[in-house]
């Protein structure tokens, strides 16, 4: 029984590796986008964004803002203006990215205990780069009026500055970010992509190499061979083992290498990885066997996937919280597997969960594959069926 299981597998590897476009699916595409992916992000941090300041008090204190952006690690003060319009045009070039304006006797205000304002103006359309130059410029912002209104206190009230700056400051908020230390994008977006690629190929290849035994690309020259006419248990469960040994070789890989190479936090422990992937895995193949049984010709499938990998990806809960979707797309997201997938990978790899914290997750998973892999056996039986009607796919 066993020989018979795993000579279907065998052939299904076989195959897989040596059609075209399977290879491209569940080999390289794998492998590639592992590597392209993350390489644009490799510095991880946003740093010397293009900025500018427009100073309209040309004081000692504006200098010393001025002073204090250009040695900010996030932004690089490209020019400092005169008026508004200046740095306007320069940010509509896209010479800077944001400018902050320095008002008019800023320094007279802050020795008058008087509240100033200072503005700071960013390029919206860049959601990262504004984010990098608010927080630069409101920190040094801070930082000046901290430090003038300790100054101001021990002068006053004649105490060394430590006492002072607990007079200023009574309760100091300290904000620990506890895995993403560095704030990296490059840490939150590509390891739930990693996940999302591996489902998609997955599902793009199962579809690719056909489905149905009546139009699997191989069935016209091997219609009567023995592998293609086992019991559909043995093809099913046999083809399915295929991709699973497979694609544990690409989660090691991802484990062991990817995040090693590109510096991403590694917490996972094995046993947690191991449930994550049985689970997973199953979900997907079981998914993309339903896929291959619905579509017969290995094109569609590749040309229905590949144009919906942008709505997947928003789907997949992580670029826009689950819970501010609309109901019916929300609805729509628990068809897939990788909406439950990439939390769990998430919360086991880069949070050092264990298999009780991603319980709930891997029990949907879990639902997901029976429910798949009952209507993936219904559709092969009936498919199975069918006369060979398209030729070699």
């Amino acid at each position: 029984m066993l020989d018979r299981l795993l000579k279907v597998t065998l052939t299904e590897w076989k195959l897989f590796v040596t059609d075209p476009a399977a290879v491209l699916l569940l080999v390289v595409a794998g492998l590639l986008y592992a590597f392209y992916y993350p390489t644009p992000y490799i510095y991880q941090t946003v740093s010397k964004v293009p900025v500018g300041i427009v100073d309209l008090d040309h004081s000692g204190k504006s200098r010393e803002l001025v002073q204090m952006a250009a040695a900010a690690q996030q932004i690089e003060v490209k020019a400092v203006y005169n008026d508004m319009l200046e740095a306007e045009n320069a940010m509509a070039r896209d010479d800077i990215y944001g400018f902050m304006v320095i008002p008019e006797d800023m320094e007279k205000s802050i020795r008058k205990n008087e509240q100033v304002s200072l503005n700071i103006f960013t390029h919206g359309a860049y959601v990262m780069l504004h984010g990098a130059i608010g927080t630069a410029f409101s920190t040094c912002a801070m930082t000046l009026g901290a430090t003038s209104k300790v100054r101001q206190i021990a002068l006053e009230k004649k105490v060394p500055s430590s006492k002072a700056m607990a007079m200023r400051d009574p309760i100091p908020i300290s904000i620990q970010t506890m895995f993403n230390s560095t704030g990296s994008y490059s840490n939150y977006i590509v390891p739930s992509v990693l996940i999302l690629i591996l489902q998609q190929s997955l599902v793009i290849g199962i579809g690719v190499l056909g489905g149905a035994r009546a139009h699997r690309r191989f069935r016209r020259k091997y219609r009567d061979s023995a592998v293609e006419n086992e019991s559909l248990t043995y093809r099913y469960f046999g083809r399915s083992l295929a991709y699973f040994l497979h694609y544990c070789c690409f989660i090691l890989f991802y484990h062991c290498v990817i995040y090693n190479l590109f510096d991403f936090p590694r917490r996972g422990e094995l046993l947690p990885m191991m449930v994550f992937a049985i689970v997973f895995l199953f979900a997907v193949i079981n998914f993309g066997m339903v896929i291959s049984q619905v579509f017969l010709r290995r094109e569609t499938s590749m040309q229905l996937f590949l144009y919906l990998s942008i709505p997947i990806l928003f789907l997949a809960n992580f670029s826009w919280p689950t819970y501010l979707m609309p109901d019916a797309m929300r609805a729509l997201s628990y068809i897939l597997p990788s909406t439950f997938a990439i939390p769990a990978w998430i919360s086991i790899e880069q949070m050092g969960a264990d298999l009780y914290d991603v319980a709930p997750k891997l029990y949907i998973l879990a639902i997901q594959a029976v429910l798949y892999l009952g209507l993936g056996l219904t559709l092969t039986s009936i498919r199975d069926k069918a006369p060979f009607k398209t030729g070699d796919m």
